[in-house]
């Protein structure tokens, strides 16, 4: 069962040993980039404690019997799982405690307060915990401090600032590192992402250790955004307008809203920097070198202009306006 999730090896051992041990806690935090595994990682710790054939301390599942066929199709009775709904921004109280009519007796903690319907415990998994506001971060409260017997609570967040301190407190924190390049690629090759191992090889090194990202880099429009930024940069020198136009015109094609807007423009300036990278690496003009190594510079200063919410036609002009300059400007000696 563990094969499956990749580069976090030593949370498995700890968790093994802890319930070898019979000391697992009430409530765990996971914190961590997102697209790495976390969900992935809770789901597979209530497969394990639900398999009716793999005793708790194997920290296994079988895979075949009824629990965990139920898990697989997310219909186990004892696995409640909550995340913020698409299109809100924030984990709505309802969801924790129910609606005003209903207050207190329907949501998730009023679900885990229930006898078990199958095994012999119930196990949540509280997804986008860092979107609770503070009214549904309280409502929970009480549950996390005096949980039903048998309950394990999975709160999923990116990081711990978000999470009020009185839930950081009563849980115990688990931290996700992002994955390495090769772990995203054999995971894209075991999953029939990817057409072949030099695709595979490609996504990974712009995946950032995250396996959403690399599966939203095989989209053909970011792909298509990749080959126009390259295209661009191979003109020596550079030509901004030209550039401005064929990547514009790449931004309309894909469409989105103004967050997913300003994404593809993060994209685009990863690409340069990762051609200007490469080029760097094949040249041994020292000329050459020093224009590539400022064009380089010129990008991670987009970058921090994107963070700063600089509006995207501006920093795409502005962008391939300084490209285009230092490409044609003689470097002094």
């Amino acid at each position: 069962m563990w094969e499956s999730l990749r580069g976090h090896q030593a949370q498995i051992e700890m968790f093994r040993r802890a319930i070898q041990r019979n000391r697992t806690a009430h409530a765990y935090l996971f914190v961590g980039p997102s697209g790495i595994g976390k969900k992935l990682f809770a789901r597979n710790m209530a497969q394990s404690l639900f398999c009716e054939r793999c005793p708790d301390s194997d920290f296994n599942a079988c895979g075949e019997c009824s629990s965990c066929k139920q898990i697989q199709a997310d219909t186990h009775p004892d696995l409640l799982a909550i995340g913020c709904p698409e299109g809100k921004r924030e984990l709505p109280i309802e969801l924790l405690i129910g609606s005003r009519e209903q207050r207190g007796r329907t949501g998730l903690c009023h679900e885990l307060a229930l006898r078990p319907m199958s095994a012999s415990r119930r196990i949540a998994i509280i997804d986008d915990a860092e979107t609770m506001n503070e009214a549904s971060a309280n409502s929970l409260l009480k549950t996390l401090e005096e949980p039903p017997p048998g309950v394990i609570l999975f709160l999923i967040a990116p990081d711990t600032d978000p999470i009020l301190p009185t839930i950081r407190s009563r849980c115990q924190t688990v931290r996700f590192s992002t994955l390495s390049e090769q772990d995203i690629e054999e995971l894209l090759i075991e999953n029939e992402d990817v057409q072949n191992e030099a695709q595979a090889k490609s996504i990974s090194q712009f995946a950032e250790g995250n396996l959403t990202t690399a599966r939203q880099l095989l989209d053909t429009g970011l792909l298509q955004l990749k080959a126009t930024v390259e295209n661009c940069l191979k003109e020596t020198p550079v030509n901004s307008l030209r550039s401005v136009k064929a990547i514009n015109a790449v931004f309309e094609e894909i469409g989105g809203d103004t967050s997913q807007q300003r994404q593809n423009m993060r994209w685009a300036n990863q690409f340069c920097i990762d051609f200007l990278r490469r080029s760097l690496r094949e040249t041994s003009d020292p000329t050459t070198s020093d224009k590539l190594a400022l064009m380089m510079d010129r990008c991670f200063e987009a970058e921090q202009h994107l963070k700063q919410t600089m509006a995207i036609p501006l920093c795409l002009d502005s962008l391939f306006d300084d490209l285009a300059r230092i490409s044609r400007t003689p470097v002094p000696v």
